[in-house]
C-alpha cells in the first residue's frame, strides 16, 4: 500500500478494452468479497460497497464504447481505488473465497484473472446462497432493481446474480469456462491446488468437494 498515491485518468486512456473490462469485473468482484461476510450492523459499510457497484454498472457500458472519456475514466479509477484500499471492509472480515479458486484456475490455464471471475463468482453465489438469503436478496434489490413481491428471499437473491452475470456478459465478459476451451480434463487439479492450504473462505468454508460442484457448474 502505498503512504501516498496520484492517480491520473489519463494514464488509463490505452488500456485495451478487453482490459478495461476485466478491471471492472475485478473492482465488482472485490466488492462482493468483501459484501459477503456474517457481521451484524454494517449498515454503512453496506451501503459504501452498493453504492460504489451501482457506479460502475452505471458507467462500464459508456466507458467500453468511449475509452479515452476523461470522466468515465475518473470515475472507473477512483471506485477501483475504494475498491480494495481497506475502507470497505472496516468491521468485517470478507470472504475471498471465489479469488481463491480463480487464482488456481489461472495457474493451470494462464486465463485473464477477472475472465475468471466473471465465470465463478455467480457459481460461487449460487452454491452459498442458503447461508443467508437475505444478504443476497439485499443485495439483488438494492443493486439490481430485483422486485421482490411475492418472492422468496432465495428466490430474489437467485434473480440479482443472474442478473449480474447478465451484466458481465453484456460488457464482454466470458460467462462458462468453455469460452477459454476449459473443460472438465483438469479440474481435479485445480481443486487440489485451491485446497493447498485447507478450507478457506469466512462466508462459507469450502472444502474439495465444494470446489469441484462449483468449478462443474461453470464449465
Amino acid at each position: 500500500f502505498p503512504k501516498f498515491s496520484i492517480l491520473d485518468p489519463v494514464n488509463t486512456f490505452t488500456v485495451p478494452k478487453n482490459h478495461t473490462i476485466y478491471g471492472m469485473v475485478d473492482m465488482m468482484s472485490h466488492v462482493f468479497e468483501q459484501y459477503f461476510h456474517h457481521t451484524e450492523n454494517t449498515p454503512y459499510q453496506d451501503r459504501m460497497c452498493e453504492g460504489l457497484l451501482r457506479t460502475v454498472i452505471e458507467t462500464a457500458p459508456k466507458l467500453i464504447n468511449d475509452l479515452e472519456n476523461y470522466e468515465l475514466r475518473e470515475t472507473i479509477l477512483f471506485t477501483g481505488t475504494i475498491a480494495l484500499n481497506g475502507m470497505l471492509s472496516m468491521g468485517a472480515r470478507g470472504d475471498w473465497a471465489s479469488h481463491n479458486i480463480e487464482h488456481a484456475v489461472s495457474a493451470v490455464y494462464d486465463i485473464p484473472h477477472a475472465g475468471g471471475l466473471a465465470i465463478l463468482f455467480p457459481n460461487w453465489m449460487k452454491h452459498v446462497i442458503q447461508e443467508n438469503p437475505g444478504r443476497f436478496k439485499q443485495l439483488a434489490v438494492r443493486v439490481f432493481d430485483v422486485d421482490p413481491a411475492g418472492k422468496t428471499d432465495e428466490e430474489v437473491g437467485l434473480e440479482g446474480i443472474d442478473k449480474l452475470s447478465a451484466f458481465w456478459t453484456s460488457l464482454g465478459a466470458p460467462s462458462r469456462l468453455a469460452d477459454y476451451d476449459i473443460n472438465d480434463e483438469k479440474i481435479d487439479l485445480i481443486a487440489d491446488r485451491t485446497m493447498a492450504r485447507g478450507e478457506f473462505g469466512q462466508f462459507k468454508k469450502l472444502n474439495k468437494e465444494d470446489v469441484l460442484a462449483i468449478l462443474n457448474a461453470s464449465l
